[in-house]
Parts: structure tokens; sequence; C-alpha cells
């Protein structure tokens, strides 16, 4: 499908739009009711200083969606985004990074300086869009967060879980989304992690191996972060038919802040 003629980006609280939301959840990822992210939990989300941003044509039709929910830790408030999907038929234009930048202008206009959110780390294609297109530095790994889920994107795996963290004032996400001034001091890279990109093919021919593959990178990536190594770089190697997780060092990681 050739992009929408006609979208735009909107904080939504109309129950028409959010109830749309829900049918997303469904065909963007394949969830059964037990776990969807209901209707009544997005209604709150707004009313309690979170955000639900979509993607809504001419015709009222959300095209893709985006939620987060207040937290507070390390006395400071942040976002903690859980979910974004957009619809099979409407992938791959431009949605999602225009809803995350719709979700960074929102959350800086009231003061908030760093959005959180997990996913999976065998997923080159969200890997890729966090890390290389929004900035994101990853020194969290959570093992099974939610469990064995009903979704076919997780493929009977367990759902292990990187924790991207987004500081939206930093000078390596104004680098990254073109925005300045900013200051930037390149670091060394001192570990790679690597995985197969036929991984998803994996899931559903073979799911022992899979797991295996899923074990290996959870594994290094806990040894690495063990070390106080960041993960701030990835990389898609096609000749090698190769996905890799770059990392340098935590206290080099130049005002992430």
């Amino acid at each position: 499908m050739s992009e929408p003629v006609n979208y735009r980006i909107e904080f939504l609280q109309a129950i028409e739009h959010l109830s749309q939301c829900i049918d997303i959840q469904k065909a963007a990822w394949g969830y059964q009711d037990a776990d969807l992210l209901p209707l009544r939990s997005l209604v709150v989300c707004t009313k309690i200083g979170g955000q639900v941003f979509g993607a809504v044509d001419d015709n009222a039709k959300v095209l893709g969606f985006l939620n987060a929910f207040p937290g507070y830790r390390d006395s400071q408030i942040y976002l903690h985004s859980q979910m974004m999907g957009v619809r099979p038929e409407y992938q791959n234009l431009g949605i999602g990074k225009r809803l995350k930048l719709a979700q960074r202008e929102e959350a800086i206009s009231r003061g908030i300086d760093r959005i959180e959110w997990t996913f999976d780390p065998l997923e080159v294609r969200n890997a890729r869009f966090n890390i290389d297109l929004l900035g994101v530095i990853c020194r969290k790994y959570l093992v099974n967060t939610y469990g064995i889920t009903t979704s076919r994107l997780h493929g009977g795996l367990p759902t292990d879980r990187l924790a991207a963290e987004w500081h939206l004032n930093s000078p390596r996400v104004k680098r990254v989304l073109g925005i300045g001034p900013f200051t930037w001091k390149k670091t060394e890279v001192e570990a790679r992690v690597e995985f197969p990109l036929e991984i998803e093919e994996l899931k559903s021919r073979d799911l022992t191996a899979a797991i295996q593959v899923q074990l290996e990178v959870r594994e290094r990536i806990l040894e690495c972060f063990s070390k106080q190594l960041s993960i701030t770089s990835f990389e898609v190697d096609r000749t090698q038919r190769k996905a890799r997780y770059l990392f340098t060092p935590l206290e080099q990681e130049i005002q992430i802040r």
C-alpha cells in the first residue's frame, strides 16, 4: 500500500478512537482477549498524566497508536511507553516514528525528559527502530517479562525484553533525530552480541532451536551488562545473515540525561 494521502497524529481521548486501539492490538500482534490492553486502561491512561497518541485518517480510522503511563523512579517522573502498534496494511510507512516524535514533543512540553519501554531483543526491526532511528540506550535485560503470551509474533518463546531508555534531550538523541545544537563524543565498541536474521523463521520451524538462540543471547547480554557496558548501536549484516548489538562502557556514554 502507498502512504495514506491524509492522516494526522492526535492525542486520543474519544471512546470511538480508543476502542479502535483494541482492534489494532488484535491485528498487529494476534493477541487473544487475555493479553489485550483493555479499553478502560486506555481511558484511564489519558486521565492520569499518561498518553495515547493515534494516527487518524480523514475517515476517523485509527491507523496506529501508542500509549504510555506515568512512572516515578530515582526521584524523577518519567513515562513508561507500553504499546505501539500499526495496522498491518499501514506498516513500514513511517507512522511509528511520527507517533514517537509526537510522544517526545508532548513529554518535553511537560518537563519530562525520559521515556522507557521494553522490546524483544530478537526482533530485528524493533531493535533497529529503537536504537538507530530514535537513539535509545539499553542497560537492563528482563527475563520472561510477561510469561508465554498468545501473540503469534512471540512464537511461544519466553518474553525476554530489553529495557529501552529514551533520554529525550540528550545529545545522543538530538544527534540521531537531527536536532541541534548538540555536542557528541564517539565511544569505542567493547563487545558485540549477535544472532541469526532467520530467528523469525526458526520460531515457527524449530522452537527448541529458537529457544537455544534466545538463551545464548540472554547469557551474553547479561554478561555485558554485568561489566557496566550498555547497548548503544545495532547492526544488520546481510552478507553473514547476522544482527548485532554493540556495547560501549556505561561511564563513557556521554550526557544521556
